[in-house]
């Protein structure tokens, strides 16, 4: 994702704009409905750009330049019945510095749909750079939402009648029925999944081995935020309120997960733990065991399984000679709790990531003498940097509705979004020149990220080498926070940390910010043969799309829900939409069949 400006520019009266979008949109549908690509491709810039959410075929789908866009969306939208290309009432095109971006809606087989387009000048014409079209709901099956919500109570009389508490409690125990999902993990991926599929009427129930939902977060270091703005966070049908803080605390961000399961009544066993799943494809159904509070052992027969449980596995802890008779404390960065206890003694935090640094912040700001030992180089970028270039849609002046927001957000390919990426780390390398060169100064290894494409590239590549700046980066440009660079810790001795070149430092603490192991490595195994046919998740598959992620897996009947907030709200729409759609018998369960 990155940030698209929108902003008023004088010189196109708002009227020229509208009917330029509209006969943009008349031209589009008579095009389509001629079967013309000749017609279609005078509508489009040589280097135009299409991605699809599910509105011309049941998959995440994109293509880059005009021949290819042209070449697929005529026969796409012939099969599907592409019709009613309308502008939205609701909102009016926007002129901006880029060009006008324009809203409509049209429908395809089963679906009602939405679209972006930015037009461009062209001569004395208006021509596409960016189309974007997605799935927003399907005709026959409507989100329980508004006139379609459910009732709560029945007025008049009913006969042995039972009460709402009661009928929740049957329904979240499932005990003569099954659900037809299954997700694991109730963080924000797992709680939006269940609250999408919920609000379609699809039963599920979500797996959370903690005994809260939202101890996930609780558990983690005292002074983690969400690096995140406010605007991006929100979730599903339950945005956050106006007082809500500026920066999302990790308690405060726990607590509303809380919340939010309660008052969207999602079906959630928490203290429940996944011990291992296997599927059935003649029936396309799993079988699921999870181990209940109690101990007991819940064999459930789900149609789908949707793993929410984030990316990380196991902590990271590096094999160091002599660490298991260190006479201090040591700990993984998951395990840190807070700095409160560490005044005067001397820290050695190994890594130089964000954790890395939030936690010498932490300590450093508690009286701790901080060492931070960086083994590779690390991508450095101020967060009020971060967010004007890669969130900039996402502010307080923003007039335009959050899905629209998103909308835009993601229009582009990720494989050219990439390529603007690379653009943007230069913009916010030049803004953060003055703090990047007294860091290196000091003697801190830089780098601008996989390709030179900075956080969101090193995200998609599985590393974590990056640091969203809030001070820590400037506490070790002025020597508060100490170095130890290009080094690992290769002993210890006593009290003694001793690194690969023979330096050595005197610590009480040791500190390991050194990342997790990938989530999927330790599931494979539980999932038996289920698990042949996923080569990874996340990062990017052939198409340039996240691979097996908010999609259709390699494995029917297996998804997998992961990324940041926005991310997750935005995906998940469509994943939930054609779930529901293979319930209905509108999708099929396996295409390859």
């Amino acid at each position: 994702m990155t940030s698209t400006e929108i902003a008023p520019q004088a010189e196109l009266a708002p009227e020229v704009a509208h009917e330029a979008a509209a006969a943009w949109l008349r031209d589009l549908e008579a095009a389509l409905s001629s079967g013309s690509a000749a017609e279609l491709e005078r509508l489009f810039t040589p280097d135009a750009t299409w991605r699809d959410f599910m509105a011309f075929t049941w998959d995440v789908s994109n293509r880059i330049g005009r021949g290819p866009l042209v070449e697929r969306l005529v026969p796409w939208a012939a099969d599907a019945h592409a019709a009613g290309f309308r502008l939205l009432e609701e909102q009016d095109p926007v002129v901006g510095d880029a060009g006008i971006q324009a809203f409509f809606e049209f429908t395809t087989d089963e679906r009602i749909d939405r679209g972006y387009v930015l037009l461009v000048r062209e001569g004395d014409e208006h021509v596409a750079k960016t189309l974007q079209t997605q799935a927003e709901a399907l005709q026959r099956f409507p989100e329980l939402t508004g006139h379609h919500r459910r009732e709560g109570k029945v007025h008049g009389v009913v006969m042995n009648r039972t009460r709402w508490v009661d009928d929740r409690r049957r329904e979240l125990a499932f005990e003569d029925r099954e659900p037809a999902v299954v997700v694991l993990g109730a963080g924000h991926n797992g709680l939006t999944v269940a609250a999408r599929l919920h609000t379609l009427g699809v039963p599920t129930l979500v797996i959370e081995r903690e005994t809260r939902i939202g101890d996930t977060w609780r558990k983690r270091y005292a002074s983690l935020a969400l690096h995140s703005i406010l605007h991006c966070d929100h979730l599903p049908y339950m945005p956050f309120p106006p007082t809500w803080t500026a920066h999302t605390p990790k308690d405060k961000f726990a607590d509303f997960l809380e919340i939010y399961a309660k008052a969207l009544d999602l079906n959630v066993w928490t203290g429940t733990t996944f011990e291992r799943a296997s599927y059935d494809e003649d029936a396309n159904e799993w079988s699921i065991d999870v181990r209940r509070p109690d101990g007991s052992v819940r064999t459930l027969h789900p149609r789908h399984f949707v793993v929410a449980a984030g990316l990380n596995g196991p902590p990271k802890i590096p094999e160091v000679k002599g660490l298991d008779t260190f006479e201090g404390e040591w700990a993984h960065s998951g395990e840190y709790q807070g700095a409160a206890d560490c005044a005067g003694k001397r820290v050695l935090v190994v890594g130089a990531g964000v954790s890395a640094h939030e936690m010498a912040h932490d300590l450093y700001e508690h009286g701790a003498d901080v060492t931070m030992m960086q083994r590779g180089a690390t991508y450095v970028i101020n967060f009020d940097t971060f967010n004007k270039y890669w969130f900039g849609l996402y502010t307080e002046d923003q007039k335009l509705p959050i899905d629209l927001v998103d909308q835009v957000a993601y229009s582009l390919p990720n494989l050219v979004a990439h390529e603007l990426n690379k653009e943007l780390v230069q913009l916010a390398k030049a803004e953060d020149q003055e703090l990047l060169d007294a860091l290196e100064a000091a003697g801190f290894r830089l780098e601008w990220g996989v390709d030179d494409a900075g956080i969101i590239a090193n995200h998609m590549s599985g590393r974590d080498s990056y640091q969203i700046n809030i001070g820590a980066s400037e506490l070790v440009a002025s020597g508060d926070i100490k170095l130890k660079t290009g080094v690992e810790l290769a002993e210890v001795r006593g009290k003694t940390a001793i690194f690969s070149d023979g330096s050595e430092l005197e610590v009480d603490v040791i500190l390991f910010a050194t990342g997790y192991h990938q989530l999927w490595d330790y599931m494979k195994p539980a999932l038996g043969e289920a698990a042949a046919k996923i080569d990874k998740v996340y990062g990017r598959a052939e198409d340039g799309e996240y691979a097996n992620v908010w999609r259709r897996s390699a494995q029917p009947g297996l998804w997998f829900g992961t990324g940041f907030v926005g991310m997750c709200r935005f995906h998940s729409k469509f994943m939930c939409l054609l779930i529901k759609a293979i319930e209905e018998g509108i999708a099929p369960v396996d295409p390859s069949k």
